[in-house]
């Protein structure tokens, strides 16, 4: 890829597949709570193990950025979907609690790091801010892809098969990824590794305040949507309903914005559409217990869509704005542990909110917190390039 107006190339097309096979495997895990509750696990053990994968993916996020600098983001995605086929198959083998489950969650969100380090890495320094917003958009389809289709097909192996196929089904999907980018790894390339890179100066970067806020929001769009992921299978369950149906809207509705208004996002401004979607969040979130008890699950499901449709590309744009190019592999670093840190909270922090209030309240603070993201883009000094 170079910075020519072209988006489209059979190497913008190769880790597009990429991320769609990576982002199923993980998405198969979204059901990973229903295993961990039929082996006895609690709602608060349940959060906790689930955020093991996102801790692991922040304290290792640094580094692997470092790595991506230094080595070159081919390798360091070569090892990532490595370590995610590893961990995949390790799950079959886990049929009871205890330190095995640790092990393998950690991991998992270790290979995930290096996967997200070294990909992000490559489309933040081959587009100009001109063109972020619709190539991460096009990303961010093909990722929310995976996340509608992997869950209602993971229900379906779960109900025929059991969770030992569900992990198989996951494998299968890193193994194809990993043979695409062994066979492809030269066609993805930024010219190898930066023998000459600056440090990536985090300290530097978190005095920025426009970059500050942005992470800021980030974290408040992560944990939220974190808590949807990892509770919604829980709360469908309790009101006798399916979570898959509410993924395939939610993220179908995603796709076709990220699709269609990633031209729009670049056009306008992409803090004109975090000010315009946080609404949308807040009353997708705050709607989901009792539109799912009452069987219109479509219309949280709709608002959470549109949301995650617009805030994905514009969020991940707006930090790849941020740094020189040498210094993208440590700026996008950066963004995505604190992105994974919301991952972190969603699961640990929700998990003890439903534990004590009960998955019901859980949403409707989880809405509050939304709220706080939307008044902090109001007010915030994030700078559109």
């Amino acid at each position: 890829m170079n910075n020519s107006t072209t988006l489209w190339d059979k190497r913008f097309v190769l880790i597009n597949i990429i991320f769609f096979l990576i982002f199923s495997n993980i998405s198969f895990f979204y059901l990973y709570p229903l295993a961990l509750q039929a082996m006895g696990s609690e709602d608060y053990l349940i959060g906790l193990v689930m955020g093991l994968f996102s801790v692991a993916t922040v304290i290792s996020r640094p580094f692997m950025g470092k790595l991506a600098a230094s080595q070159g983001e081919q390798r360091l995605i070569l090892w990532g979907i490595g370590a995610i086929l590893v961990a995949s198959v390790s799950y079959a083998f886990e049929q009871s609690f205890g330190p095995a489950v640790i092990l393998t969650r950690i991991f998992h969100g270790v290979g995930f790091s290096a996967f997200i380090s070294g990909s992000f890495s490559i489309v933040a320094k081959v587009f100009p801010s001109a063109r972020r917003a619709q190539a991460y958009a096009v990303v961010g389809a093909a990722l929310m892809s995976a996340s509608a289709l992997a869950p209602p097909f993971g229900e379906i192996i779960i109900n025929r098969s059991g969770f030992t196929l569900l992990y198989l089904a996951a494998s299968l999907a890193a193994l194809i990824a990993l043979a695409l980018m062994a066979m492809m790894r030269s066609t993805l390339g930024t010219g190898g590794p930066l023998q000459q890179a600056r440090p990536a100066g985090y300290m530097t970067m978190i005095k920025d305040s426009s970059l500050c806020c942005l992470l800021l929001s980030t974290l408040i769009f992560a944990h939220c949507q974190s808590t949807v992921v990892n509770f919604l299978a829980l709360i469908a369950q309790a009101k006798g309903t399916l979570s898959g149906r509410f993924f395939l809207t939610a993220f179908a509705v995603a796709i076709f914005l990220l699709l269609g208004f990633g031209k729009a996002i670049d056009r306008f401004g992409k803090r004109r559409f975090l000010r315009l979607s946080y609404p949308l969040l807040v009353a997708g979130l705050f709607l989901i217990p009792s539109m799912l008890e009452a069987n219109i699950f479509f219309v949280p499901a709709g608002l959470f869509g549109v949301a995650m449709g617009l805030l994905f590309p514009a969020h991940n744009a707006l930090a790849a704005d941020h740094g020189s190019k040498e210094e993208k592999a440590g700026v996008m670093s950066l963004f995505t542990a604190v992105y994974d840190t919301g991952f972190i909270t969603g699961a640990v922090l929700s998990g003890w909110m439903a534990q004590t209030l009960g998955l019901d309240h859980l949403f409707s603070l989880t809405s509050l917190i939304a709220l706080s993201g939307f008044i902090l883009v109001l007010f915030s000094p994030i700078q559109d390039k």
